[in-house]
């Protein structure tokens, strides 16, 4: 999978740019503030369908202008295929081959990115929502079915809590609903389970090849149940047993929507004893094995996107890290400076200045 060109519209702070990209590495220099990381966030809102940076979509349109307009060329097994999105006040429009699509599930996983930025080490710290949402954006790119199984519980979910703050409490009804939540939780943690697997699979070796360190990094599935054998009865189970703590709480304390994922450091959350260094080759480590899942399932290579990763890595886990992805993917790499081991490689640089973007130099296609 390779995007061939990309093509921006009031998107935040820039009018008009247009960029054609190189197959290797595609670096992208300027100072602070000048527009860089809206670039690959244009490329994120393409896979995703939302930005990974904020939640209200207006603010991604230009000041003072009607609309926003993202736009790239993606080249897949010989053949070209693009993809739009239009921003406006009344939401957003998805386009294919300038054709509008209904559901975004039609439209995820045109493009996969995998992005990795310095604010993802917080995702350490954070609410185990922000962890899960990780889980089920990666998930949702390469499975149409997650994504539709995961609408419906939340939808009966949010039905169920509806259900359980009434002053009477129809206990039929919530069999119902605990019934169809087991259908969908069956697909979601058998998903969820094969995901966490493939990512522990190559997550260790990642580690060790890119930081140099004999340490055991990997990342442990809190799941709502234990015993995975039967899933669907399991799931039921755990329903009926806690209906009645729901009942006298008035909400659902248990189910998919509570898991967690832990990122571990030789068996221990690396929150406890991982440096801020490890925990920058663990984040770094699990990206890497996102791409590895992406490809595993699909049989196609995502875009890597790294946002001003360079300048925190020194010179040899720079080397190595360009070494590991240069052949395999395409990348799109944010700095201030221009980092001089990529001279030895294929490449294009544009810099970006008060959103605008200039083709520099490069040895690319």
């Amino acid at each position: 999978m390779i995007v061939r060109s990309l093509r921006l519209r009031n998107f935040r702070n820039y009018e008009y740019v247009s960029l054609d990209l190189c197959e290797g590495m595609n670096i992208i220099t300027g100072e602070n503030a000048q527009g860089k990381t809206n670039l690959l966030e244009s490329l994120v809102y393409l896979s995703l369908t939302r930005s990974h940076r904020i939640a209200d979509e207006k603010k991604l349109i230009r000041e003072d202008m009607p609309f926003a307009d993202i736009a790239c060329r993606v080249e897949d097994n010989d053949s070209e295929t693009e993809i739009q999105a239009i921003i406006h006040n009344h939401g957003k429009t998805l386009l294919i081959n300038r054709n509008p699509v209904k559901k975004s599930s039609d439209f995820i996983g045109r493009l996969n990115v995998v992005l990795f930025a310095p604010d993802d080490l917080y995702i350490f710290n954070d609410q185990p929502r922000e962890r899960r949402r990780i889980m089920n954006q990666e998930i949702t790119k390469i499975s149409p079915q997650y994504l539709l199984s995961l609408n419906q519980y939340q939808s009966l979910l949010r039905e169920r809590n509806v259900l359980l703050k009434q002053e009477k409490t129809d206990e039929r009804y919530l069999e119902v609903l605990e019934e169809k939540m087991a259908e969908a939780e069956t697909i979601i943690v058998g998903m969820r389970s094969e995901f966490i697997d493939t990512v522990n699979e190559v997550m260790p070796d990642l580690y060790r090849e890119i930081s140099g360190d004999d340490i055991h990094v990997g990342v442990r599935y809190r799941c709502c149940i234990e015993n995975k054998g039967d899933l669907r009865a399991e799931l039921i189970q755990m329903h009926r047993e806690s209906r009645q703590r729901d009942i006298e709480r008035r909400m659902t304390l248990n189910g998919i929507h509570r898991e967690d994922i832990v990122f571990e450091k030789d068996g221990v959350n690396v929150i406890q004893t991982a440096s801020q260094g490890q925990k920058r080759m663990t984040m770094l480590a699990f990206k890497m094995a996102l791409l590895r899942y992406i490809g595993k399932k699909t049989g196609k290579k995502p875009v890597l996107l790294l946002d001003d990763v360079l300048s925190e890595l020194d010179e040899t886990r720079q080397k190595k890290l360009l070494e590991m992805v240069q052949e395999p993917y395409q990348c799109l790499i944010t700095a201030t400076s221009f980092p001089e081991e990529i001279r030895k490689r294929n490449y294009r640089e544009f810099r970006i200045e008060n959103g605008t973007a200039a083709a520099v130099s490069g040895g690319g296609r």
